[in-house]
């Protein structure tokens, strides 16, 4: 039972480290940067309550201070979108709901 609930922990951390690994990096080109926020925004909500909501608010003792900060963020770039300056905006060929 615990070499079974160890892996899904290996997993599932190897796939977080991805995601935000890949995320990173798109978001950082201006790619695919509302669908990347969203998988960010989706991360962070896990780290919220399942990782650090019984630690309270402030990250001095642990808690999940930074993480809505993080979270805000992710939905100010959902909000906005990529921007003038973004690889998609200047090739003009990924369609708009995707940037």
């Amino acid at each position: 039972m615990t070499r079974r609930v160890n892996q899904y922990w290996n997993t599932t951390r190897d796939a977080i480290a991805l995601a935000e690994l890949i995320g990173g990096v798109l978001l950082v080109v201006g790619v695919l940067t509302r669908v990347t926020g969203a998988i960010f925004a989706v991360i962070l909500l896990g780290a919220i309550f399942h990782i650090r909501w019984e630690k309270g608010f402030f990250i001095s003792k642990g808690g999940w201070e930074w993480d809505l900060v993080m979270l805000a963020v992710v939905l100010a770039i959902i909000a906005a979108g990529a921007g003038r300056i973004s690889t998609p905006h200047l090739v003009k060929k990924i369609p708009r709901f995707l940037q």
